[in-house]
């Protein structure tokens, strides 16, 4: 077994633009959803970050200063001077009653305008694992590990998916 990694953060400050920008509910060990932002930065990488403890909206056009965890290139770990910390407290935010954790949806059909990758943390202690993220044509972003993905897919493509209904993770994925 990898020893696992410490939560450093890159001593790479970088500067970028922010191209597009959504707003998606994730989770780490407990199944209680966050409010995270991923974002696509100077039209090109595409970060994540956990909204807890970063108290600013943030929109399409704005000029980040942030770095990334070294161990995880995806995940900003600062950005605007706001440490955003491992994200170990975000188990405990977000209006959550703690009801309906394992309530999936209703069969969702869509089609898919983008996709993208990343590695994401669903462990605090844990390496990242590699994640697709679909944008749909209805303006929905849902995320899927890749491991849980046995066909291809690509923008055009139409799918029925079923995720939780309390944060964007895909359950089941069908491409038609």
């Amino acid at each position: 077994m990898p020893p696992i990694p410490e939560n450093k953060v890159s001593d790479n400050q970088q500067q970028a633009v922010i191209t597009k920008l959504y707003q998606v509910k994730m989770r780490r060990e407990l199944m209680i959803p966050f409010s995270a932002y991923v974002m696509q930065i100077n039209h090109r990488d595409y970060l994540y970050m956990i909204r807890l403890r970063f108290n600013q909206d943030l929109k399409v056009g704005d000029a980040i200063d942030f770095s990334v965890f070294s161990f995880c290139p995806n995940e900003i770990a600062k950005i605007n001077g706001c440490d955003l910390g491992d994200g170990g407290s975000a188990n405990q935010n977000d209006n959550n009653n703690g009801i309906g954790y394992l309530v999936a949806t209703d069969p969702i059909e869509a089609q898919i305008k983008d996709i993208f990758s990343m590695k994401i943390r669903y462990s605090i202690s844990f390496l990242p694992i590699d994640t697709w993220f679909i944008e749909t044509t209805d303006g929905n972003l849902v995320f899927v590990k890749k491991s849980k993905v046995n066909v291809s897919l690509a923008p055009g493509d139409r799918i029925v998916y079923s995720r939780y209904t309390l944060y964007d993770e895909i359950l089941t994925l069908k491409k038609l």
